[in-house]
């Protein structure tokens, strides 16, 4: 069952939905993705859909591996971003964490499975545009996601976001105030312990999705909530490009909407 949300608002033309607790707003997520899914899958559609890889998705990827009457097998999964650098066996990899957390729970093929190589440092341009060939290849369904501390979507931080970049992947130099939100997540004991680049997937392939659902819990995602959802829209806080795509969703919980 569906939690009933505190609040629900456009901003825009994207959908806020507030809910008492993270637990809740990871759920309600999970119910209104995995409806949208179970519709195509009965419509016998192939779905393709990115995924994020932080703290801030672990509701809502356990409560979307636990829908039981979806058909995996019709699924293909993306991810957003990788540090350049990490192994996939790495403990901080997103690869790993997607293995973990939903990937390997749902049991999909490797064939189903594409993820970023960001070990391939020898070959990043390479690397980034075959991907880019692999998401262009259909229309993306759905993307999976959150917002950073610095309002970010994937790794466009503010200093490289472009709501116009030319291509749908690349290769960024990490932001410091994403650096240390890696390290206030436990992904990293120090700044100094993580890769200073990342690949991530631009602003234009996140938006080219038909559908975006956003979880962004917890206190220290507060003020770029406020700035995403009340400032303006600009590179300056990279989510707010989110308020023009008409099949986005915000799913809050209390901490998050604080400052709203």
């Amino acid at each position: 069952m569906r939690p009933r949300a505190i609040q629900e608002f456009r901003a825009d033309q994207a959908t806020v939905h507030v809910f008492s607790t993270r637990e809740e707003a990871g759920q309600a997520a999970a119910h209104d993705v995995s409806t949208r899914l179970l519709g195509r899958m009965q419509a016998d559609f192939e779905c393709r859909v990115i995924f994020a890889a932080a703290p801030s998705q672990n509701e809502f990827l356990h409560h979307i591996a636990e829908c039981r009457n979806l058909d995996w097998s019709k699924l293909t999964a993306f991810h957003m971003d990788e540090y350049v650098g990490l192994r996939p066996e790495h403990p901080a990899s997103f690869r790993r964490y997607l293995m973990e957390h939903i990937f390997g729970r749902v049991a999909l093929s490797p064939d189903q499975i594409h993820l970023i190589a960001g070990e391939r440092t020898d070959r990043l341009l390479r690397v980034c545009s075959d991907y880019e060939d692999r998401l262009r290849e259909r229309k993306l369904d759905l993307v999976c996601g959150g917002i950073g501390e610095n309002g970010h979507l994937a790794f466009n931080d503010p200093p490289v976001a472009d709501f116009a970049d030319p291509v749908w992947v690349k290769a960024v130099r990490l932001d410091h105030a994403c650096r240390v939100q890696q390290v206030n997540d436990g992904c990293f004991a120090a700044i100094d312990d993580m890769p200073s680049h990342a690949i991530t997937l631009t602003i234009p392939a996140l938006l080219s999705a038909e559908l975006v659902s956003l979880v962004v819990p917890g206190p220290r995602k507060a003020q770029a909530v406020r700035d995403t959802i009340r400032g303006p829209i600009f590179e300056a806080c990279p989510a707010s490009i989110i308020r023009t795509h008409p099949g986005a969703s915000i799913y809050l919980d209390s901490e998050s909407s604080a400052l709203l």
